[in-house]
């Protein structure tokens, strides 16, 4: 699969100079993101598109064509893929709607092009999708232009081309790239678990994002997911009769008793989670150390959030040691009316200062007993801290950066502050900062789970 992803030339078929031919936005994307193979825009009067030489067909091309982009008519489809058959070409993306999604006629189209494939020996992703992004070589396929994103470790595959480029912009949001994106659309030939296969062992992907309307083929998901030592998050729509019905008018897909994937993705080791942003919070998280254990420092600057953050801890089943005598009296040398208790959870609200909150954070990571920390920040956006309150107006990210990979023990940072402040240290910062306690404890339960697994200690 890996000349999918990687292929030296890409002819476009569909794309034309029209002004609103969809087409041409693929090439338009292709030199964009600064892919470097060859790009042949096919149409029926062999029109130029964006400087580059057109051709009326696919065997005009003259030259290896690693990968055919059919953007035409579904019914046009079939006759694409006996040209490429023609000229040997092995790999399609097909993009076009009007298949199963679309009624009978749909139908027997979906039955064609299937045959056709297995006939042929060609192998594609869709229809009825956006296909592929490979930001490393900047091979972008969707019919939608499409801003350049950078390379990042989260590959993501997608039953819905909408909500992939949904989950892209949430990415945009939390300053992170990604690697691979794949849209399956109707998987009529290739599905969620063949590209899982490849993604498993594509050494650019870190963790698999999954959204899913549908799991067809719930052994072979089992099997393939449980081989998988990476992280895999998944999505799961089309859980209830309304969303049923929406699914089988969007991509044909198929309900799936919700009880049975729970139990199929507990005993593949996959995460589950129940909303769009718990999925991106959760791939984020594993830019983090390793959490080894179940034991956990709670830190914050205001009492109220050690509370909350208590009980989150507790339902998640964490455990709250309690920190060594030494790391106590070093604390204490910061402390200064004496009316808070020193333990954990740790309340800072009575040390008005930026390098004991950096001491306490290094002083709890370094303890045997804890594996990992949920730290809660209020920060001003405008920095302008007098008074008692001067020491606070240090920025400590970097410093909470150098105290992770001192220990090697993860972080869990829920920065309180202005959207845009936020932003932006979040873009500088190369680990994950939350936005809510709560969505920092939730991750790093997940995160803790994925590590107790044997499978994955078993390679560590």
């Amino acid at each position: 699969m890996r000349e999918l992803f990687y292929p030296e030339s890409v002819a476009v078929v569909g794309a034309s100079s029209g002004e609103k031919n969809m087409g041409k936005n693929i090439v338009e994307n292709l030199l964009n993101w600064g892919y470097k193979g060859k790009i042949f825009p096919v149409n029926p009067r062999g029109e130029d598109v964006f400087g580059l030489r057109g051709y009326r067909s696919i065997p005009e091309i003259g030259e290896r064509v690693d990968l055919a982009v059919a953007f035409v008519p579904a019914k046009a489809v079939p006759a694409i893929m006996d040209s490429c058959a023609e000229c040997g070409i092995k790999w399609m993306a097909i993009p076009s709607g009007g298949f199963s999604e679309y009624g009978p006629q749909g139908e027997e189209l979906t039955r064609v092009i299937k045959e056709k494939a297995e006939k042929y020996s060609i192998r594609f992703v869709g229809p009825n999708g956006l296909t592929i992004i490979n930001t490393e070589n900047g091979l972008c396929l969707p019919f939608l232009t499409l801003k350049k994103r950078e390379y990042g470790p989260i590959s993501i595959i997608s039953q819905s081309g909408g909500v992939g480029l949904s989950l892209i912009m949430f990415l945009d949001n939390s300053c992170v790239g990604f690697s691979k994106f794949i849209s399956v659309g109707n998987k009529v030939n290739m599905d969620e678990l063949d590209f899982l296969e490849y993604l498993a062992e594509d050494e650019s992907t870190k963790v698999i994002c999954m959204f899913l309307e549908s799991v067809v083929k719930g052994r072979r998901f089992l099997e393939v997911a449980s081989r998988v030592d990476k992280p895999i998050i998944v999505y799961k729509a089309n859980v209830t009769e309304f969303g049923a019905r929406t699914a089988a008018s969007h991509t044909a897909a198929l309900a799936n008793n919700d009880e049975v994937l729970n139990g199929v993705f507990r005993q593949a080791g996959i995460i589950r989670v129940d909303t769009i942003k718990r999925l991106i919070e959760t791939a984020r998280g594993f830019a983090l150390p390793p959490i080894r254990g179940n034991r956990v420092a709670v830190i914050s600057q205001a009492g109220g959030y050690t509370v909350l953050l208590a009980d989150e801890v507790y339902k998640k089943g964490f455990a709250l040691p309690g920190f060594s005598s030494s790391t106590i009296e070093g604390l204490k040398a910061y402390v200064r009316s004496d009316v808070i208790r020193l333990s954990n959870p740790l309340d800072l609200g009575d040390i008005h200062s930026a390098d004991a909150i950096v001491y306490a954070m290094d002083r709890a990571l370094g303890e045997e007993q804890i594996d990992g920390a949920v730290v809660v920040l209020l920060r001003r956006a405008d920095a302008k801290y007098t008074g008692a309150y001067s020491a606070l107006s240090r920025e400590i990210y970097s410093d909470i950066g150098r105290i992770m990979e001192k220990h090697n023990k993860p972080i869990a940072l829920c920065l309180l502050t202005q959207a845009d402040y936020l932003k932006n240290v979040q873009r500088r910062m190369s680990y994950p900062i939350f936005e809510t306690p709560e969505d920092a404890v939730t991750v790093l339960a997940a995160l803790r789970d994925f590590y107790s697994q044997s499978r994955i200690n078993s390679k560590s």
